[in-house]
């Protein structure tokens, strides 16, 4: 099932449902979109090893864990800040298509704070949550922890276009 097939089936979802079924329809969307790998070359988003912890649609969050691999650190030994930010603007942008049922949803602007490095071997945990979703723009908060001792490692606001529905 693609992506649009996925959101048609998630319209459908009655306004009655329990905040079970909720969460099991938006975890198999975010799911979804994780296993969506390939079909345009091999992308960074394919190249990053990633899994969803956890969902909240209530809450309009996401967490998902970033194996940090060798190919990802830099002369330190840390993973690079580059793909920190990219990890953070991948569960933000998840979350805000699933919220807004926008495909072309895309990031304005990414500001992020770095506070400590993220060694190798050890995995990034990023947690993303919709702040406001308005007409035209989404903005969000996001952290960043080490898993090894959940210390944060990166804080993030970012701003998401909401353009209109092509014809």
């Amino acid at each position: 099932m693609d992506y649009r097939k996925f959101l048609e089936e998630k319209r459908k979802l009655s306004a009655e449902a329990s905040e079970k079924e909720r969460q099991a329809v938006m975890r198999r969307g975010l799911e979804l979109v994780l296993e969506s790998t390939g079909e345009h070359g091999v992308r960074i988003h394919d190249m990053m090893k990633k899994t969803l912890l956890s969902c909240s649609e209530e809450e309009a969050e996401v967490t998902l864990a970033y194996e940090v691999e060798d190919w990802e650190l830099n002369p330190n030994g840390v993973m690079h800040g580059g793909l920190i930010g990219t990890a953070i603007d991948t569960a933000c942008g998840m979350v805000t298509r699933y919220v807004s049922e926008n495909l072309l949803a895309s990031t304005v602007s990414l500001h992020v704070d770095y506070l400590r490095p993220v060694p190798g071997g050890d995995r990034l945990l990023v947690t993303a949550r919709l702040v406001r979703l308005g007409g035209h723009v989404a903005n969000l908060r996001a952290e960043a922890r080490r898993e090894s001792d959940g210390k944060p490692a990166a804080l993030a606001t970012a701003v998401f276009y909401l353009p209109s529905p092509r014809a």
